[in-house]
């Protein structure tokens, strides 16, 4: 009698809980509009110095073409067969690789060979682990990276 009466007790509880909770919305599910909700009820206070030097940072941007971002350095070397053991690198990857972006540098006396274009570090090192039995020394370095291409989605009716 005593457990009929507590299990009655605890269905109970658990039914108004369950009443009184919100539907649980995926993030990618809600509208675009109400992401961006948040911003407005954000009152974020700070030196107008700050605002000038943000604004300052994203002109020389734009100007630059650049942001910062990261790439990760799969060669580096300095000599008499540097250079060209540089080229034969950058040439061995882009065959096997050729949608990334691969930059060969000379920072007197180091050749160096960096890929890709990374806004975030977890992305730099995806590409890492992806390559870490090709190059097992590569590392992720931060670096002025070109703007990233926009993707537009279009829907076709």
């Amino acid at each position: 009698m005593k457990i009929s009466v507590i299990l009655l007790f605890v269905m109970a509880f658990i039914s108004g809980v369950a009443a009184t909770r919100e539907p649980v919305t995926r993030t990618d599910q809600r509208n675009a509009a109400d992401s961006l909700m948040i911003w407005d009820k954000l009152n974020i206070q700070s030196d107008p110095k700050i605002n000038e030097l943000l604004k300052q940072e994203a002109a020389q941007s734009k100007k630059n073409g650049t942001i910062g971002g990261f790439r990760l350095q799969i060669y580096f070397g300095s000599g008499e067969k540097a250079h060209a053991q540089a080229i034969k690198i950058k040439t061995e990857f882009l065959s096997s690789n050729p949608s990334v972006k691969t930059y060969l540098l000379f920072k007197s006396p180091d050749f160096i060979v960096r890929i890709g274009n990374f806004r975030t570090k977890s992305e730099a090192l995806k590409m890492q682990k992806t390559l870490l039995f090709q190059y097992p020394n590569a590392f992720i370095v931060a670096d002025d990276i070109a703007f990233p291409e926009l993707v537009i989605n279009t829907t076709i009716n």
